[in-house]
Parts: C-alpha cells; sequence; structure tokens
C-alpha cells in the first residue's frame, strides 16, 4: 500500500504539481492502512503523518478555490450593477 501512494506522488509530480484529488486518493489509502490491524505503531504514525500533510495541502487548494469562487461572485455582481 505505501509502494502504491509513492507512485501516485511520482506520477503526480511528473504531471507538475498534484491536484485536490489526488490528495483525496493519498489521504484514503493512508486512512485504509490505518484501519488495518497487523500494523505496528510506527507504520501507524508514519501514514497518520502522510494523511495529515496530504490534507493540509488539500485544504490549501480548497481554500484557494473558495477564494476564486468569491472573486468570480463580485467581478459578476460589479458586471450586472
Amino acid at each position: 500500500m505505501r509502494e502504491e501512494i509513492q507512485k501516485n506522488k511520482q506520477k503526480a509530480i511528473k504531471n507538475q504539481e498534484m491536484n485536490f484529488e489526488d490528495y483525496l486518493s493519498i489521504i484514503s489509502k493512508c486512512l485504509e492502512k490505518l484501519e488495518e490491524e497487523e500494523l505496528t505503531l510506527n507504520e501507524g504514525l508514519a501514514f497518520y503523518k502522510e494523511g495529515m500533510e496530504n490534507l493540509q495541502k488539500a485544504q490549501k487548494i480548497l481554500e484557494n478555490a473558495q477564494l476564486q469562487c468569491e472573486e468570480l461572485k463580485m467581478q459578476y455582481k460589479k458586471e450586472n450593477q
């Protein structure tokens, strides 16, 4: 599973930046891995850290998209006054 996450990251890096969906996919895989009973404490911490790092990146993308929507709304209101 960890190898699959790394492959997704490498694929996204080759295609420039990762997008929101790429981050969500990695977060989802980390959550799946954290639910496994055979996971050691160190492995669990590593997946938790990786998930949280990707969650922060996804949140930044989402915040930027929200700002763009607000800017477009304001622009639209100005044009229609």
